[in-house]
């Protein structure tokens, strides 16, 4: 159970450890149970609750924005409900089949805001400072903490971050996203990104009825399913949303199944469990599991570090912890586990990164393409000294020795390094890679993303490259005006999908029609970890503590529990 001590604008939650439950096992669902308010609090809180072994529970999303979910079961379900005086439901003796439903479904009221920057909650100089050069260009601002404080026998863990926001509310995210565009124009900064403060919680009542039970049963607010088999299948679980992978398909999970109203009064169904079950239907799902053992130590250390990392930072506005996607990690449940990767989080067990008293935000990409990029031009509030961009080389090579100029990025890209995330079969088609675009696809997805049409195409314009090459400001010129795009997500994405923004380019033709020729390197942001790299470091017999100390320097790996 959590206890939270609530202040202005801000939730500080100081987890205790004790059993959930009092036969707790280290897999919720096989026994264990949860009091009601703790229930709640899984749901809209930076609170936690910790197993019996110390190891403490997360709230994961499975799907959201459904009229109904289906899930079964082997064995007996226990329906939970949420409020005092709820019924708590043991049904059936065999296999289960189960629908919920959602009656009066309310949508969540949020507020939109333009967040200006985000800083570490602890350094209260730099707060100072941030406000101060806010203000100073006209702008009013006002600060919402988000994150937790836990402690692990003896070792406290605090991710809070400061966001600064500018004190000017929007009640639709469109204008917050008009807002931002035309502060990002005026201010220069590349990562201004949005907050959403909920206002008034969703709500509406989940219905659920069983195959082979007369009545259906209601419950206000939510309910949490325990399998007394310890594994619930969902079914038509979707993932991939807005790629080309999207799809559907069951998937089993172990630990509880809690059925709520999502932010827009739909029905959502989200997994608690504990970290440790969870990487491992997470690790299999980043990692190619075939690849070397302390590759895959280093991908289960970094996970695990990510995941503490965004705890209570993300998804604030939304009735879970992390998302199942690409957005946070991808987490495809017990169907996905893999033996040599279940190893992998075995045998790092509570094992994180460090950065003095600090936990390391262990970001990772696909393949930086052979140097890995600065933090703080990618995201805000990743301005940290352990993610300062570094070759992914070996020492007596050389990256950018005359600094990162248009030709030098050329010259990386043509004539590349032998970089460890060059040297492996894994690294075949991301290390370099070559894309045509024509003009119109280019200036449909400008509008797609910007909401600005800068007409016809005529010119590209880099504004700033990062360590790595990597673009992270670039002007669109067309014969109606210019647009800017920033930072490089949406650089990639509005150039039809690029595998990154560390790219050179020229003009061409197309089916006889004019494009662009881009020729690139890596796949992703290229921020910390290179899944890619670690892999050709592992291979040439670098241990995985050794790997995680280049990616992300001056850190060390400390058991946590």
């Amino acid at each position: 159970m959590s206890y939270a001590l609530r202040g202005s604008g801000s939730v500080l939650a100081v987890a205790v450890m004790l059993a959930w439950g009092a036969s707790a096992r280290a897999v919720p669902g096989e026994g264990e149970d949860m009091t009601r308010q703790d229930r709640t609090a899984l749901l809209f809180a930076t609170k936690f609750l910790f197993t019996a072994d110390h190891v403490p529970i997360v709230t994961v999303l499975i799907m959201e924005g459904e009229p109904s979910i289906r899930f079964s079961s082997s064995g007996p379900l226990t329906f939970l409900s949420e409020g005092e005086g709820g019924p708590r439901v043991t049904l059936g003796r065999g296999p289960m089949d189960c629908t919920a439903t959602l009656d009066n479904g309310r949508a969540a009221r949020i507020r939109h805001w333009v967040a200006l920057e985000r800083v570490d909650a602890r350094d209260l100089d730099a707060v100072r400072r941030a406000r101060d050069a806010w203000e100073a260009k006209g702008l009013a601002v006002r600060t919402f903490e988000r994150g937790s404080v836990f402690g692990f026998f003896g070792r406290v863990l605090d991710n809070r971050t400061l966001t600064l926001v500018e004190d000017r509310p929007h009640e639709d995210a469109a204008a917050a996203q008009a807002r931002r565009t035309e502060l990002a124009a005026s201010s220069g900064v590349s990562t201004l990104e949005y907050f959403q403060e909920v206002v008034e919680r969703p709500d509406g009542v989940v219905r659920v009825r069983c195959e082979g039970q007369t009545a259906e049963m209601a419950f206000p607010g939510m309910v949490a399913v325990a399998p007394q088999s310890g594994v619930l299948q969902v079914h038509r679980v979707e993932y991939g949303k807005g790629f080309a992978w999207h799809g559907r398909e069951d998937r089993r999970y172990r630990g509880h199944l809690i059925l709520t109203p999502d932010r827009d009064g739909r029905l959502a169904a989200v997994n608690a469990v504990d970290a440790e079950t969870m990487l491992k239907g997470l690790v299999p799902s980043e990692i190619y599991v075939d690849s070397p053992m302390e590759a895959l130590k280093v991908q289960a250390t970094c996970a695990r570090g990510e995941l503490f990392a965004k705890l209570g930072n993300r998804h604030t506005a939304d009735p879970y912890m992390v998302c199942a996607d690409v957005h946070c990690q991808v987490y495809k449940g017990m169907g996905r586990e893999n033996p040599r990767t279940n190893r992998a989080v075995d045998e790092t067990r509570g094992r994180m990164a460090f950065f003095g008293n600090g936990l390391v935000d262990s970001v990772y990409s696909s393949n930086c393409g052979g140097h890995t990029e600065t933090g703080g031009l990618v995201w805000q509030g990743s301005g940290h000294p352990y993610l300062a961009g570094v070759p992914d080389v070996p020492a007596d090579a050389s990256v950018y020795a005359d600094g990162v100029t248009e030709e030098a990025v050329a010259a990386f890209i043509d004539r590349p390094p032998p970089a460890y995330c060059g040297s492996t079969r894994y690294g075949k088609d991301s290390y370099r890679w070559t894309k045509t675009v024509t003009i119109d696809r280019m200036r449909s997805g400008v509008v797609e993303h910007t909401g600005k049409d800068p007409g016809a195409l005529r010119e590209l314009k880099i504004l700033q490259r990062g360590a790595s090459g990597r673009i992270t400001r670039l002007e669109v010129i067309g014969e109606a005006g210019s647009v800017v795009l920033q930072p490089e997500l949406r650089i990639r994405k509005a150039f039809d999908g690029l595998r990154s923004s560390l790219f050179v380019y020229d003009r061409t033709v197309e089916n006889g029609r004019p494009a662009f020729r881009f020729r690139g390197a890596g796949f992703g942001h290229g921020v910390g970890m290179c899944q890619v790299g670690a892999i050709g470091r592992a291979q040439a017999g670098q241990d995985y503590e050794t790997i995680l100390k280049h990616y992300y320097p001056g850190c060390d790996v400390v058991k946590i529990y």
